[in-house]
């Protein structure tokens, strides 16, 4: 199965990974999700505390979704994780 994300008529390349998190953030936009949450629909794992493979994730997504673009869509929630919007 194939995946395509675009935004403003630019195709952006993800990771299988990459469009997991994309697609869990999308389809809850609105909602700060925690990393714990994140780790256990993306990866299938419990959260442990020492990883940080979420925060390189989202970093990595941010960097193809945002950083082209002066609007930013995925905004880290202090405290909880991270959130899909189109509002700050």
């Amino acid at each position: 199965m194939r995946h395509k994300v675009t935004r403003q008529g630019v195709n952006i390349v993800l990771t299988n990974k990459e469009f997991l998190l994309l697609h869990l953030l999308i389809k809850r936009q609105g909602e700060a999700l925690s990393r714990s949450v994140i780790a256990s629909q993306v990866w299938d794992m419990n959260f442990d505390s020492d990883t940080n493979v979420v925060d390189v994730a989202v970093k990595r997504l941010r960097a193809k979704i945002d950083a082209p673009f002066e609007k930013k869509l995925i905004h880290t929630v202090r405290s909880i994780g991270y959130m899909f919007s189109e509002t700050p």
